[in-house]
């Protein structure tokens, strides 16, 4: 009864399984598209529950097949039907997605979206259209002319008489509405009411729309006749517009009745008289012998009577013929680099070859292989510019197919070549095999097909697809045979080929077993090792071979009996000082013995003996003497610190470290007083003991020595706030005095300010400005005194850059120290790097960072330290442009540690290629750093502007005067550029330092081409697209590699990594890397190893392969910077380049 239930169950849950999904709706529907004919358009749908739908679209109620130039993509679970150009006969009408569930069968269609294609004719032609004929047109009746142009959407007509616009008056008027109006489809006109004389000349017409805009093919000369009784010269051959090759004679011809002469005049000039270019025949026409450039241009026929009120006037264009060259856009499809064409057997095929420019309008043909015009019928055919193919065979239809434009310049043609591709089949699949370990191994995988590049060989290792990655497996592009230079166990696995000819789905052979016969080794080998005596401790030894191995350990005289070894572990049960010695471990199996020899040592960690008495209290005047003692063996040394700061870093010789590591103080000061540290150290580790030390004063000493100054302060502490307070209410009362002082003088000079001018206001200003400068008259003494000041404060801060004879880490000196680093810098050395935040003048804001906003400010004092401001004052020299980085985020301790990285980064530098920290403002929040700027600006905008149609962008916060467009870069130039980044960052590098955002947006560039690597960080607004914020870190992605994006991991080589992005940039004028992908795009290509950079064309062969190294997946293979600096300067530059 049961097993009826569940077969009765079963299909119902099935059924109503399908039927729920079912229930899905379209989320995004098509769209209404209008766009020009030529462009592209996308149509996209979507529904609600995408599992299982398949999608389709209709066109006009037909099912659309993908074509060339209609492609049906799936992109993110939504469809997208692509057209590469639009056609306004093939692609005008209805389109439609259709989703259907794979399982049920249900289908849902979304709305209708039409698709509008808009167009406008070749030309625009000026007709008569009343009177109805030329001789009906009399003096004083009316006369409408009409433009006719076909199109669709609104079109705009403009009208005009000898190339001057006709513009509406009580003698003018236009008629017709839209694109139909007037008397005929596509018609505008021009009314003139009661023609005269007056109103003769060459009427054309332009029309305008959102398809683009044409102009006159045919234009009409108006001749009214003069009224009864007056004699005007009337027109009887007008000047024809006229389309000549260069260097051909052309003849423009004019004649009139009734006139006295005839003048000619070119654009503003005339009238023109008989010379080299101009002759002037008896009968009026114009002769120009060897047309030129300089000959285009309109020509006017003026036609002169003596007793006529006015001249007759009739114009004509000469234009030079041209035709340009085809490009890959004239093609639908576009043509692909090598113009080579891939479609399958039986196939339909077509492509749409659009003319080049050209005058006049070009005309076209195709030809096939054997050179032959291709006629308009067969299955063969052209249908106006398309070559269309009904079934592509392979013998027949593979050639070179050549689209042809000819006009009166000359031929222009460009080649597609059609290969028709035929199904690959496997003739031979690959066989399994047993290799040995680190032997070599081969796949083949025999098939019958069109060779490469047609058809393509791939391999899949279960299921995954493999790389060719050189080193370890090569797949060769001909035949695509697997090789396996040296075979791994991890090789181990079932092989696949897949066979993909262009045009049909891949096949793929049986899969082949690779089975590896592993040597034997040990896994790891085993290493030496330190036990602590007393401890149970282990040393395992491992090993692994086509059978499981016998692991054993041998010691001269014997294993002790307290050492056993379980499963090849080594076991101490109570680790004794006899342990100390040389151990051997022994595998074997069938395949041989391995051995592998270690060497084991016991120590003592320290311990303490003695420990210090916490806190302990010291007498000024008197000696103190805090105790430490610590065994182990060996025997472990003591260390003393007071703060963190180590004691041999005092250079005092009060304290003294006795034999049995006590420390003693002769003469305590009040300044002893702190945290004092005691670490013993030996081979086995590091214990410490700390201790707080308490100083108490004692009435009436006063200590010798350099502290002598501040313990006497100390002692006239109440003296010292008794002055003070009396000081303090002294002030207030002068404050109180000057406060009342100025408010009455401000109310006596509200109605002489009242009176002042807008000129009067401006000179007080600018006397003001004067009276700034000219306290900065000692502002070079002031500088002098400044870098003597950094120069002292520098040599002292690296001074401590060792420690007890002991270089100190790389994190200390790096951007990864820990605060306690920080604490260790004396006050000095950020007390001489003051300055003063009201000499800071002029702020600008360039943009906002991660810390704050960043300005550009003139800074007094330092004219000769940066750019110079050239404001034409007295004093200008005096001031220079620095860039200042506010500390907006003090609470943010990413934000204050970064500040500080930064700070202590161009604090230490001194190279010409990086700019100088010039000044700290801390004195109040925000604190200010204040750095060297140039005169050029950032490297970006440089090279943006030094494109040869620059599409340089102002950022939207306020820039300085930007310089003239300089000349694109030569190479030598670029490798100038690079040389000079390279040279710095080596100083970086050198130092221990990291710079983190390397780029052209943080390089300046000042006149002569000098570079200086710097760090503005704009990435907030300037150069937000730049950065992409991952994991809750604002970084830039696309300059960075995979170790510090995804494991945080920032040194010398992810800085070389970037180096090789800002070359790129400077090679490619400042390019943004990636751009056609997306940042998730990056951050996925990125961590899979699949991001690949394309090496500009203007790249040597050896900046190619520098690059190649520079942008490494693993940080050991990409070089040093000392190695680039010397790569540089090896390269030889072709100067033409």
């Amino acid at each position: 009864m049961m097993i009826v239930c569940w077969k009765l169950i079963l299909p119902l849950a099935f059924v109503c399984a399908a039927l729920a999904q079912d229930k899905f709706y379209f989320s995004v529907s098509p769209e209404d598209v209008s766009a020009p004919a030529g462009s592209a358009a996308v149509l996209r749908c979507a529904v609600s529950e995408a599992r299982g739908i398949s999608y389709g679209w209709t066109y006009n109620g037909r099912p659309v097949a993908a074509s060339s130039r209609r492609q049906i993509q799936h992109v993110d679970a939504e469809s997208q039907l692509r057209i590469g150009r639009l056609d306004r006969v093939r692609d005008q009408g209805e389109v439609a997605c259709t989703a259907t569930n794979t399982s049920s069968g249900f289908s849902l269609t979304s709305r209708t979206a039409v698709v509008q294609v808009q167009w406008l004719s070749e030309s625009a032609d000026v007709e008569l259209h009343t009177p109805e004929s030329p001789e009906e047109v009399v003096d004083g009746e009316d006369v409408v002319l009409a433009c006719t142009v076909d199109g669709s959407g609104d079109i705009r007509v403009d009208w005009f008489r000898n190339g001057e616009r006709v513009t509406r008056n009580s003698h003018v008027s236009f008629g017709g509405a839209g694109a139909l109006g007037g008397p005929g489809p596509g018609r505008r006109q021009l009314h003139l009411r009661g023609a005269s004389p007056r109103d003769n000349g060459v009427y054309r017409c332009s029309a305008t729309s959102v398809a683009g805009t044409v102009s006159t093919g045919r234009s009409f000369a108006l001749a009214v006749p003069g009224p009864a009784g007056e004699k005007w010269p009337l027109i009887q051959v007008p000047p024809q517009d006229t389309v000549a090759r260069r260097g051909d004679a052309v003849r423009l011809d004019c004649s009139y009745r009734d006139a006295s002469f005839t003048e000619w005049y070119f654009k503003d000039t005339g009238p023109l008289k008989n010379a080299s270019r101009f002759n002037i025949l008896e009968n009026g026409s114009l002769l120009l012998t060897n047309v030129g450039r300089q000959d285009e241009g309109p020509y006017a026929c003026v036609g002169i009577r003596e007793d006529a009120e006015l001249p007759q006037k009739y114009t004509a264009q000469l234009t030079l013929a041209y035709l340009e060259e085809f490009s890959s856009a004239s093609f639908d499809p576009e043509l692909s680099s090598d113009h080579l064409h891939i479609i399958p057997e039986n196939a339909p095929f077509h492509m749409t070859c659009k003319p080049p420019r050209g005058v006049p309008q070009p005309k076209v043909k195709w030809l096939d292989p054997e050179g032959q015009p291709i006629s308009d019928s067969g299955p063969l055919r052209v249908e106006e510019t398309r070559l269309y193919l009904e079934s592509a065979s392979s013998k027949e239809s593979s050639g070179n197919y050549t689209c042809v434009a000819e006009n009166l310049a000359g031929i222009r043609s460009e080649t597609v070549r059609l290969l028709v591709s035929t199904p690959p089949t496997i003739t031979k699949d690959p066989v399994s095999m047993v290799v040995g370990e680190d032997e070599p191994a081969v796949l083949t995988c025999h098939f019958s097909g069109m060779a490469y590049p047609v058809t393509t060989v791939r391999w899949r290792k279960d299921g995954k697809t493999l790389r060719d990655d050189a080193n370890h497996i090569h797949i060769e592009p001909s035949n695509g045979t697997l090789k396996i230079n040296s075979v791994v166990s991890s090789d181990r696995g079932e092989y696949v080929c897949l066979v993909n000819t262009t045009g049909f789905n891949p096949i793929h052979s049986k899969p082949a077993q690779i089975q590896v016969k592993e040597k034997l080794k040990f896994t790891p080998q085993p290493v030496n090792k330190k036990m602590e005596l007393g401890s149970v401790s282990k040393v395992n030894c491992k090993a692994q071979g086509s059978t499981v191995p016998t692991i054993h350990w041998l010691k001269e005289g014997g294993l002790p009996s307290h050492v056993s070894v379980h499963n090849g572990t080594l076991v101490f049960n109570g680790v004794k000082s006899s342990d100390k010695g040389r151990y051997t471990c022994v595998a074997n199996n069938a395949q041989g013995t391995i051995n592998a020899t270690i060497t084991i040592d016991v120590h003592v960690t320290p311990k303490f003996i003695v420990l210090p008495k916490n806190p302990s209290e010291a007498v000024e005047g008197y000696s103190v003497m805090i105790d430490c003692a610590a065994e182990g063996d060996p025997k472990p040394t003591i260390h003393w610190d007071k703060n963190s700061v180590m004691m041999n870093d005092l250079g005092n010789q009060r304290f003294v470290v006795l034999e049995n590591g006590s420390l003693l103080i002769h003469e305590a000061h009040l300044s002893d007083q702190g945290n004092y540290g005691c670490t013993a150290g030996n081979s086995g580790g590091f214990k410490r003991a700390e201790v707080s030390l308490f100083v108490r004063s004692a009435e009436g000493y006063i200590p010798d020595g350099p502290d002598s100054e501040i313990n006497a302060d100390s002692m006239m502490t109440k003296t010292v706030v008794i002055t003070l307070g009396a000081a303090a209410a002294y002030m207030f009362l002068v404050v109180g005095l000057m406060v009342w002082c100025r408010c009455r003088r401000r109310r006596r000079k509200q109605n002489y300010l009242a009176q002042e001018t807008a000129e009067g206001t401006s000179a007080l200003l600018g006397k003001g400005d004067n009276v700034d400068t000219a306290c900065a008259a000692n502002g070079d003494a002031e500088l002098g005194e400044r870098s003597k000041r950094l120069s002292k404060a520098s040599s002292k801060q690296n001074g401590h850059a060792h420690t007890n004879g002991h270089a100190r880490s790389d994190g200390e000196n790096t951007a990864q120290s820990q605060s306690s680093n920080h604490s260790k810098k004396s006050k000095t050395s950020y007390d001489a790097l003051s300055f003063a935040r009201a000499d800071l003048q002029n702020l600008m804001l360039l943009g906002n960072g991660e810390m704050g906003e960043v300005y550009l400010a003139q800074a007094k004092g330092l004219g000769n330290s940066t750019a110079p401001v050239q404001d034409g004052t007295e004093n200008s020299s005096n001031f220079g442009v620095v860039m200042v980085k506010a500390l907006n985020q003090t609470r943010n301790e990413a934000s204050l540690l970064e500040f500080r990285r930064q700070i202590d980064l161009f604090q230490r530098v001194n190279h010409p290629n990086i700019v100088s920290l010039l000044g700290l403002c801390r004195e109040q929040d925000p604190h200010y750093m204040l750095l060297q700027y140039s005169d050029w600006g950032d490297l970006k905008q440089f090279l943006l502007a030094s494109r040869e149609k620059s599409s340089r962008k102002s950022p939207q916060s306020p820039q300085p005067p930007q310089p003239p467009k300089p000349a694109p870069l030569t190479f030598a130039q670029i490798v100038s550029l690079a040389n000079q980044a390279a040279q710095a960052l080596e100083h970086l590098s050198n130092l221990r330092l990291v710079h983190k955002d390397i780029a052209a947006r943080n390089c300046l560039i000042a006149s002569g081409l000098r570079l200086k690597i710097s760090l503005s960080g704009l990435c907030k607004d300037t150069y937000k697209r730049e950065y992409f914020e991952y994991k809750n870190q604002t970084m830039p992605l696309r300059w960075l590699p995979h170790e510090a994006v995804f494991e945080d991991d920032f040194s010398a080589k992810s800085d070389v990594y970037s180096y090789g992005v800002l070359v790129w940039e400077i090679l490619t004028q400042a390019e943004f890397p990636f751009h056609r992908k997306t940042d998730n795009d990056v951050v996925s290509s990125l961590q899979n190893h699949e991001l690949h950079w394309k090496i500009p064309k203007n790249c040597t062969p050896a900046m190619t392969a520098l690059l190649g190294r520079c942008w490494a997946d693993s940080p050991r293979d990409r070089p040093t910077f000392s190695q680039i600096v010397l790569a540089i300067s090896e390269m030889k530059v072709d100067t033409e380049m």
